[in-house]
């Protein structure tokens, strides 16, 4: 069977969205799949990629298999090479075989594709197209106003009283307090110092940030982005940045170059009351792939909620044995279900 491989052009819009909803089963009022939502992600101008991020299989012309580039670089020690996720995977499933080849071929274009959770399916799949394991992400979740989280949440089922008392008693268990000294304020991207953004260490590999980055980051038109700095004793140590979805704010990405625990849960501890000053966020939530975050989350009174497999493929020793330091913008999960409400706890 010929199976034709190309880049999407923005005027495809409605097929490659069509594609996606019908595939994916979603609704044809999803936000993600939105016009303004797909043209950002795959056709806008984005540092790191040329072209269109959007790859298309097609026989006699019909998509049978889509799969979208998120680029990103890694930082090991001195090298910096080209990396990707891979988001909005989808196959015909008359079509077996497509969307594995289809992932092989964007493979080519980059030396390191990595991945995080996925359906079953997908975690299936993975190790057949080389992807191996390197480490485990977990994600994280702080109730913030539990009563609300209740009255908003979806799932009104028998076991909610249950899940009140137990947010109420997490909620009371960790008050929300700036550790002394320390203080969150918006920063613009231009405005975070070069040395403050992610470096390699003999442990972890990093992926990379600049300003270019988050500028086209808070451009998103589907989930709102606010970047801040980190301040420790009125000095600027790190910074972080929010994801706005209904009633939940996300930690999309934290950095400070310290390795203390000590610091990192002061930061995380930070961010999360910056996140429960806006009124209408009645959750906080946040990822960590590396012990030290894991760490600094759980003592800064984050709960851990699902924990999935990191996967990477390409050359294995790019990493050179080191954690990757993985965050929501280092793929989609920031701006997801961002029209939607949908809890952690």
């Amino acid at each position: 069977m010929s199976i034709d491989l190309r880049p999407s052009a923005r005027d495809e819009a409605p097929d490659v969205s069509g594609f996606l909803r019908r595939t994916l089963q979603r609704s044809t009022d999803d936000p993600a799949l939105a016009d303004t939502q797909i043209a950002w992600k795959y056709w806008s101008t984005r540092p790191g990629w040329s072209g269109s991020r959007s790859f298309t299989a097609r026989h006699n012309g019909t998509i049978v298999a889509h799969a979208a580039v998120w680029p990103t670089h890694v930082r090991a020690s001195t090298a910096v090479v080209p990396a990707a996720h891979v988001i909005d995977w989808a196959a015909d499933p008359a079509y077996p075989g497509a969307g594995i080849w289809i992932m092989r071929q964007i493979a080519m274009k980059v030396s390191l594709m990595l991945a995080t959770g996925g359906s079953e399916i997908t975690r299936r799949i993975l190790p057949l197209i080389g992807f191996r394991p390197h480490g485990e992400l977990d994600s994280f979740a702080l109730p913030v106003r539990p009563l609300r989280q209740l009255l908003t949440t979806s799932e009104k089922t028998w076991t909610l009283p249950a899940r009140l008392l137990r947010n109420v008693l997490w909620r009371a268990s960790s008050p929300l307090s700036l550790p002394r000294g320390w203080s969150a304020r918006p920063l613009t991207p231009e405005h975070v110092p070069e040395a403050l953004w992610p470096e390699p260490s003999r442990a972890t590999a990093v992926t990379a940030r600049d300003a270019e980055f988050y500028r086209y980051l808070l451009d998103s038109p589907c989930a709102r982005h606010r970047l801040f700095g980190l301040e420790k004793n009125g000095e600027l140590v790190g910074y972080f940045c929010l994801a706005f979805a209904v009633h939940v704010a996300r930690i999309a990405d934290l950095w400070l170059p310290s390795t203390a625990v000590e610091d990192w849960y002061a930061a995380f501890r930070t961010a999360a009351v910056a996140a429960a000053l806006e009124d209408d966020v009645y959750e906080v939530s946040a990822w960590a792939s590396t012990g030290c975050g894991k760490e600094a989350l759980g003592r800064a009174g984050f709960r851990l909620r699902d924990r999935s497999v990191l996967s990477v493929a390409g050359d294995p020793r790019i990493l050179e044995g080191r954690t990757l330091h993985v965050q929501m913008v280092d793929c989609d999960a920031s701006f997801l279900s961002a029209e939607t409400v949908s809890y952690l706890t």
